[in-house]
């Protein structure tokens, strides 16, 4: 199954088809990010990453992500 990750980069929308199933949330977040090949915020030392840095860093609205199942 596909799943089409939306969100709004910079006020612009936009999307990307991604070739697996994302439910969403913090894992569409992850896969954007991914697919995108956005760079890696660093986080201190036993922290997990902070997606949502990574994706503000990169101009991209974190809550602005959501998807979409394709057939």
């Amino acid at each position: 199954m596909k799943t089409r990750i939306s969100y709004i980069q910079k006020g612009t929308s936009a999307t990307i088809d991604v070739d697996s199933e994302v439910s969403g949330g913090v894992l569409a977040k992850r896969v954007l990010a991914a697919e995108l090949d956005l760079l890696v915020v660093d986080a201190d030392i036993g922290q997990r990453e902070d997606i949502d840095s990574r994706l503000s860093h990169s101009g991209i609205d974190p809550d602005s992500v959501t998807v979409t199942p394709l057939p």
